[in-house]
């Protein structure tokens, strides 16, 4: 995992840097988006979920370790081709200038799209704070005993925090200080 997040921060860099020094925008600033790593979140828990109900080889009975390595290895290139295959239609969208068809689709679509996002996130949130596994509505149950609820209360306040920060806020730097105050916090009381 501690590789992963190395490759993620590294991709991440190098994105921002292609950015700033491609954009004609001078103060453009490059950012992952949070929407595009929730679907390859998804491809990458299908890719281990079907690597993992395999069965184990002769290499994986004999190393253990072999097969993490096996769904690792598999998740991190076929991510890296289906990112790339976006970016090239993108690329093409935007040189046929196709991109005001995008306007319309109806609202309803996009604000599915967008509740669906903020569902994936909350369930991302409560798994981080919990340590539990919780793919869909179906292991919310899971959420009910009493220590993955005392896990999850400072990460739902928290999360409380910034929407009403970020809803009543009239300074528009704290909503930004908030931001970098909570892991500050986090790592104080830690």
């Amino acid at each position: 995992v501690a590789s992963l997040a190395k490759l993620v921060c590294l991709s991440s860099a190098v994105h921002q840097i292609c950015f700033m020094v491609s954009s004609q925008m001078p103060y453009a600033i490059g950012q992952v988006q949070d929407a595009g790593l929730i679907f390859l979140s998804r491809m990458a828990t299908s890719i281990a979920m079907a690597i993992g109900a395999q069965e184990l080889s002769q290499d994986e009975t004999e190393d253990p370790d072999l097969r993490n390595k096996r769904i690792a290895s598999t998740a991190v290139v076929l991510l890296g081709i289906s990112t790339a295959a976006l970016g090239l239609v993108l690329v093409l969208v935007g040189r046929a200038r196709l991109a005001k068809f995008v306007s319309y689709l109806p609202m309803p679509v996009i604000g599915g799209y967008l509740a669906f996002i903020g569902f994936f996130c909350i369930e991302a949130g409560l798994s981080l704070c919990t340590g539990l596994a919780i793919t869909g509505i179906q292991d919310w149950g899971k959420l009910f005993g009493y220590k993955p609820m005392i896990l999850s209360l400072p990460g739902m306040g928290c999360g409380l925090l910034l929407c009403v920060v970020a809803r009543k806020a009239t300074n528009e730097a704290v909503l930004p200080a908030v931001m970098v105050l909570i892991p500050m916090v986090f790592y104080a009381i830690g």
